[in-house]
């Protein structure tokens, strides 16, 4: 897993590496509505003696939903966004499910996120401390479009990300983690494409060092016909969303990614009363149909960058007497 190594600092000199012709531009404010959020206290988890095991071998995925007001659910109808219809996917599919998270927001029973509205990567990293103390063993990030709307340091967007990801997985030891691409954007979009050439570099350097972690490329998916502000999807456009997060989490499950979360005093399954309480629907939600792309790799599907990315690596490594990962 990842750890402040050596191998680290390579990564972080790529990263600005490829950030360096970029300039850097003061954030302009992002305005914030109001957005509906549900309260009262969620379902008790039961102890370990009470828990149950789901008949398929599945264990307990603890989903930390982290990001933005796309994370939220801001313009879907419901204010569930993806998180709804993603989590009864997962139920039909047979994995229990516990979504967890400071805030809480939408029609749904298990609605607890990390979604903070008009939050920037940088913004995003001291809220977190909440969702770790929970030690989820799976976290969706969606994260930089207000860096890209703001026009905030574009340029170095993949590192922040870095960082935000060095710091998860130093604290949730063998967690999961799914980086999505940005959504398109009609108001930046290419500062947004910048971005996400920087999140599949990001993605591919973190695979080859062995990291769990998978790329969930919804730029190309989601269309600017189900966006409702330029920004935000509509509820067809949440439910695109959910396909790629779906087919991105069966990708870490065919990878060997995905573990039972640590013991924070339920061990790994819920009651199936919980369950009840949880649930809105287990029956199939009939998702969009998605083929996710390869998963980068490095000199192979990288970003424009690739071939400099791979020299840098080299080179660093050299000076450091650093081991490389063996890529084909």
């Amino acid at each position: 897993m990842w750890h402040s190594t050596p191998m680290h600092w390579v990564v972080q000199f790529c990263l600005v590496w490829l950030a360096f012709p970029r300039t850097f531009v003061t954030a302009e404010p992002f305005p914030i509505d109001a957005v509906s959020r549900s309260t009262g206290p969620r379902p008790e988890i039961k102890s370990v003696s009470t828990l149950q095991t789901r008949d398929n071998g599945t264990f307990l995925l603890r989903i930390l939903p982290l990001g933005a007001s796309i994370t939220l659910g801001y313009q879907s109808t419901d204010h569930n966004g993806y998180r709804k219809v993603l989590r009864q996917q997962l139920r039909y599919a047979g994995w229990q499910v516990e979504m967890i998270g400071s805030l809480r927001n939408g029609t749904m029973h298990d609605n607890h996120h990390e979604g903070h509205f008009g939050a920037r990567i940088d913004q995003l990293e001291n809220k977190t401390e909440a969702a770790i103390s929970q030690q989820p063993n799976l976290i969706l990030i969606n994260l930089g479009t207000n860096d890209a709307v703001q026009n905030y340091h574009v340029g170095t967007a993949g590192m922040r990300m870095d960082q935000l990801i060095s710091k998860l997985y130093d604290s949730i030891p063998g967690t999961t983690i799914i980086l999505s691409t940005l959504l398109p954007n009609t108001k930046q979009p290419h500062l947004v494409e910048e971005i996400n050439d920087q999140y599949r570099d990001l993605a591919a350097l973190r695979r080859a060092s062995k990291d769990r972690l998978v790329l969930a490329d919804m730029s190309d998916f989601i269309k600017l016909s189900e966006l409702v502000d330029g920004t935000h999807p509509d509820d067809d456009g949440y439910r695109s969303m959910a396909a790629v997060w779906w087919a991105a989490i069966q990708e870490a499950q065919s990878e060997g990614f995905l573990q039972k979360a640590a013991d924070t005093g339920v061990n790994g399954t819920i009651s199936k009363s919980v369950e009840k309480e949880l649930d809105d629907s287990t029956s199939d939600p009939d998702l969009p149909d998605y083929t996710a792309p390869a998963q980068p790799e490095v000199g192979g599907g990288l970003g424009r960058n690739g071939t400099r990315v791979i020299q840098i690596i080299a080179f660093q490594a050299l000076l450091m007497g650093v081991g490389l990962p063996m890529w084909t």
